[in-house]
């Protein structure tokens, strides 16, 4: 009788049990635990996912990571590969957005993604510099010097530059030196003319000469991926020789000085 009444209760009981909202509960909750366990692992360092992502990260970046946030065309393809990529993986488009605004803060800035650069603010800014210098040395003006070819097909135009005018390194030392040639200077850009012009904002002024750069020294070095690049007259140069800027020819020799008797 008692085995008959337990028989009874367990068939009562299972039968309420599975007609409730519990089984439905449990099997939810062990669903969410399987998924959320997935997508942990997919989403581990270790996991295919990040792997994948790593490595079309790693493909996106330049060599000399270091050098992107000061070089220009770095800048860009590090931009664009990274937007590309996520978007060929239908990222959340919350992420996307997200992760764009990132990249967008971080590889914008002074000196970094511009269309062009003045010749006259470059020098300028390098004139400013060395104005501690040039005071404590007596400098009147840098040593600026154009040197114009057209030998070739285009025209070519050299600027030298120094922070020593040619009169101070000529009498510094013991004896005089001789002349400084134009190689002799610190700093180099080698300009090739487009033939463009921009009309002159006023009649004493000359036209605004467009150019590209095509070679660059600083310290007598060319410029490289893994040259320290720290002041502003520095950090347009670069974008200049490995960016897409181009030059403009805005200013003449006679436009800089330290500005010592002001």
């Amino acid at each position: 009788m008692t085995q008959q009444t337990l028989e009874a209760l367990l068939c009562e009981r299972v039968s309420a049990y599975a007609a409730s909202d519990r089984p439905r509960e449990l099997i939810d909750a062990g669903i969410d635990n399987m998924f959320k366990a997935v997508v942990d692992d997919t989403f581990r360092s270790y996991g295919d996912f990040s792997k994948a992502i790593k490595e079309a990260v790693k493909s996106a970046l330049p060599a000399n990571v270091s050098d992107m946030f000061e070089l220009t065309r770095y800048n860009a393809i590090v931009a664009e590969a990274l937007r590309q990529r996520w978007e060929q993986a239908a990222v959340q488009s919350l992420i996307l957005k997200s992760a764009d605004q990132a990249i967008s803060e971080v590889l914008t800035g002074e000196g970094l993604i511009t269309g062009e650069v003045s010749l006259k603010a470059l020098l300028e800014a390098f004139v400013e510099a060395n104005k501690d210098e040039a005071r404590k040395e007596g400098w009147e003006r840098p040593e600026i010097r154009f040197e114009e070819d057209t030998r070739y097909s285009s025209t070519h135009l050299s600027i030298f530059f120094d922070p020593e005018p040619e009169s101070s390194y000529r009498t510094s030392g013991y004896s005089s030196r001789d002349q400084r040639n134009d190689y002799g200077l610190k700093h180099r850009i080698c300009v090739r003319l487009t033939g463009e012009e921009r009309p002159a904002a006023s009649q004493w002024e000359s036209a605004t000469r467009i150019g590209e750069v095509y070679s660059a020294c600083l310290d007598d070095k060319k410029i490289d991926l893994k040259m320290a690049v720290r002041t502003s007259w520095e950090r347009m140069l670069a974008s200049l020789y490995f960016g897409n800027a181009v030059l403009l020819v805005d200013c003449e020799l006679d436009d800089f000085s330290y500005g010592l008797d002001d």
